[in-house]
């Protein structure tokens, strides 16, 4: 049987091998009866010579500032908004993420859709998670039918 080999998904920055961390992940999930639970992986990693002890940010202090950024990107990412005065549309996204001379913020998504380079990178991101999906799910035959989809929408 093959070995394994693990890489880290592309524009990800963990400064831990790929292949010791996949490793790593996987002696953890077989300890634990086939699951892989992040509380266990943080307690695996916990010792300094744990070799996933790298990947984390031990100053609690710094942990926590870390982590109010991460609940406020959530909380912008959660927010949705009907764009039609009658509520017969679906809720979608309030904010969108884009990039405006080297930066990247959130805008209002009626912004984004209204400005020309703005609408063209949200819908370059939209294809971006579409291919992210297709690549998640590629061994799923059952999905050919929304894959063939996909490739006749983007020809058009």
């Amino acid at each position: 049987m093959m070995g394994m080999v693990y890489k880290w998904k592309e524009a990800v920055s963990i400064p831990v091998d790929p292949q010791v961390a996949g490793e790593e992940l996987e002696k953890i999930r077989i300890r634990q009866n086939g699951r892989l639970e992040s509380e266990d992986v943080v307690s695996a990693a916990r010792p300094a010579d744990s070799p996933l002890h790298p990947a984390f940010e031990w100053n609690d202090k710094k942990a926590a500032e870390k982590w109010r950024l991460e609940q406020a990107g959530h909380l912008i990412r959660s927010i949705v908004v009907t764009l039609d005065d009658t509520g017969d549309r679906e809720p979608v996204r309030a904010f969108v993420s884009v990039k405006r001379d080297e930066d990247r913020s959130y805008t209002s998504v009626q912004h984004a859709l209204a400005d020309a380079e703005l609408r063209a990178q949200v819908v370059a991101a939209a294809l971006a998670e579409l291919d992210a999906w297709r690549k998640r799910h590629a061994e799923l035959v059952e999905l050919a039918r929304i894959f063939t989809a996909i490739d006749e929408a983007r020809a058009a």
